[in-house]
């Protein structure tokens, strides 16, 4: 667990869909890496309505939503923890960069108590609709 994240908060899962009361903490770029922004705004029903015409809304966007621990597909009972993005930093291989990427949801994000600098390292590139894609491909792979 890191240093900035304390066990007993409720940490945020970085790859949460668009739904109201979510955190929208990333915009997706042209060159398809995620641009932070400075200050995670809280969305509502009027933005998902308005951000769900057109691409879906977790292709153009980074959500952040409270971790749903043992309620996700993605926990890992025996470890207690989230078992996606070990196969993130896996499947990507990003170096960590000297100086992060500001980001407003790391103090509170789970990739981020569990991985650390690797999991920033490796977040810029990851979008929910592509996940389960790419970690399938890994898998079957392996």
């Amino acid at each position: 667990m890191s240093q900035q994240t304390k066990p007993s908060e409720n940490l945020l899962c970085p790859s949460s869909m668009a739904k109201p009361g979510a955190s929208l903490f990333g915009i997706v770029n042209a060159e398809g890496t995620i641009d932070y922004l400075p200050e995670a705004i809280t969305v509502d029903k009027t933005f998902v309505e308005e951000a769900q015409k057109g691409r879906t809304p977790e292709a153009r966007f980074r959500f952040a939503g409270n971790c749903a621990k043992s309620g996700c597909g993605q926990w890992d009972k025996e470890g207690h923890q989230c078992s996606l993005v070990g196969r993130i930093v896996n499947a990507l291989e990003r170096p960590i960069q000297a100086k992060l990427q500001d980001c407003a949801i790391r103090s509170r994000c789970r990739w981020f108590a569990q991985q650390g600098s690797l999991a920033c390292a490796n977040c810029n590139e990851v979008m929910r609709n592509i996940e389960t894609k790419m970690l399938d491909n890994v898998l079957v792979e392996a």
